[in-house]
């Protein structure tokens, strides 16, 4: 009778010591990189504001870098001062607190000044290292807010010279020990998978496992909406979930996994801008995803140019700015929806019965890559009648490259490719080494082993 009292009461202070431990371990911590040094500034301290609002629980931490300059906003309210350079908090419950960033970001001390470049990759680096050593958890998630153009972010005018975080540079300067469990890319048109490929998961450089992003345009998350349904009482929401059957559910953040809180923002994204595009994908499935294409890239050699053309011309667009004309957008957005890019291809009968069989495997790939997708339709977007939800909502860099564009004689390949290619562009402002274009590529066999060769083969005369 003993021994058994004496096995419940170790059993007793084991179950006590493993709730505190599970109440103390938070589960993650979501790192918000806000880069303000342009006229996204003017909506940071909203988004700052509702941070504050919305946490309510334990179980995760937030913890933001962020830059402002002066115009757009003159807030001195939400952080306590109109500050005009870089500083890095720590958010909570209806408060915040500002931090030091010690050793690994010396430069950021508390009552000092010091004006960051954001557009610095070794800057993103080291604040993700920060996070991870003074903030750890089971999980993480990075939040990138700026504007964003498909090929780069973060605009930072301050630092003496224009400076951008290029998807590219992202995979070059990051490491592995900087991957996160979920993207959340709070800029307008990076939903690629040439980006999404540059941060496949592996073990060698960044990466990340969830990406949430949008194709065309976007506004900001509504992240007091997002952080309110992290809570431990186990509630449901009210609200209607309008990818999957009931109600949104509320998520213990001590618990959720990636794979939830990644659905609950996608949820959240949707009731917040019903009139743009966003996708949450699956980034496991992108390696393949490039596989296929590749192999349809082959093939497509081997047809008649005009009915490639032809293709590329009637697939929905993903553009941008709607003060541009058309021509001009075609240019600064060469993106084209992926699956509808494929699937007009599988189901083109001129073409031959290998090509289109090989298009349909290629739609297979990104509907599974594409776990969730919506389509508002409104705004300065691309009409699209047949979006199919959790298939399209990805773009292919496929620009129009045989037109020319009139007042510099140039056809549209030649612009793209000053920024996407398997090589250095640091000449042209940009960063170029798409591992989607260096990846399988073989300039010496004579063959087209990618897409970005074809592409390259297809456009040059």
């Amino acid at each position: 009778m003993k021994n058994i009292f004496q096995l419940l009461v170790v059993a007793l202070i084991n179950l006590s010591i493993t709730t505190i431990h599970s109440q103390t371990d938070n589960g993650w911590t979501i790192m918000y990189y806000a880069a303000g040094s342009n006229s996204s500034k003017i909506d940071l301290l909203k988004d700052i504001k509702q941070m504050i609002k919305g946490k309510q629980s334990k179980g995760y931490e937030i913890i933001t870098l962020i830059d402002r300059i002066e115009g757009y906003s003159n807030d001195s309210k939400t952080l306590s001062e109109n500050f005009t350079d870089t500083k890095l908090f720590k958010i909570d419950d209806n408060s915040y607190q500002e931090l030091s960033g010690r050793e690994i970001l010396p430069e950021f001390q508390k009552e000092t000044s010091y004006e960051a470049n954001m557009g610095d990759a070794d800057l993103l680096k080291r604040f993700i290292k920060y996070c991870k050593t003074y903030y750890p958890a089971k999980h993480y998630m990075l939040i990138i807010r700026s504007h964003g153009d498909g090929w780069s972010m973060c605009q930072d005018n301050e630092a003496g010279k224009e400076d951008f975080l290029y998807s590219t540079e992202l995979s070059d300067v990051l490491s592995a020990d900087e991957s996160v469990d979920i993207l959340g890319l709070d800029v307008c048109s990076m939903a690629g998978l040439e980006n999404f490929y540059e941060w496949r998961p592996n073990e060698t450089s960044f990466s990340v496992d969830y990406i949430l992003a949008s194709a065309p345009i976007s506004e900001a998350l509504d992240y007091k909406s997002i952080f309110t349904r992290l809570q431990t009482n186990g509630k449901t929401s009210k609200q209607k979930n309008y990818f999957e059957e009931g109600k949104e559910k509320n998520l213990d953040p001590f618990s959720m996994t990636p794979d939830q809180f990644s659905k609950l923002l996608i949820e959240e994204i949707y009731d917040s801008q019903r009139w743009s595009s966003f996708g949450l994908f699956d980034n496991s499935k992108i390696t393949n995803v490039k596989l296929k294409i590749d192999e349809l890239a082959r093939l497509l050699s081997e047809e008649q140019n005009s009915d490639i053309y032809a293709v590329i011309e009637q697939a929905s667009g993903y553009y941008n700015e709607k003060k541009i004309e058309k021509e001009k957008q075609e240019i600064i957005f060469p993106y084209i929806d992926a699956y509808d890019f494929a699937e007009q291809i599988s189901n083109h009968q001129e073409l031959n019965e290998k090509t289109r069989t090989k298009a349909k495997e290629v739609c297979e790939t990104i509907d599974q890559l594409v776990v969730y997708s919506y389509f508002g339709g409104k705004g300065p977007l691309p009409k699209k009648d047949n979006f199919e939800e959790g298939k399209n909502g990805v773009y292919l860099i496929a620009p129009q490259g045989n037109k020319v564009y009139t007042p510099s004689g140039d056809n549209f390949w030649e612009y793209a490719k000053a920024w996407y290619s398997p090589y250095d562009r640091k000449d042209n402002q940009a960063h170029g080494f798409y591992d989607w274009c260096s990846d399988g590529l073989d300039t010496k066999n004579g063959k087209m082993d990618n897409f970005y060769e074809y592409l390259d083969f297809l456009f040059t005369k």
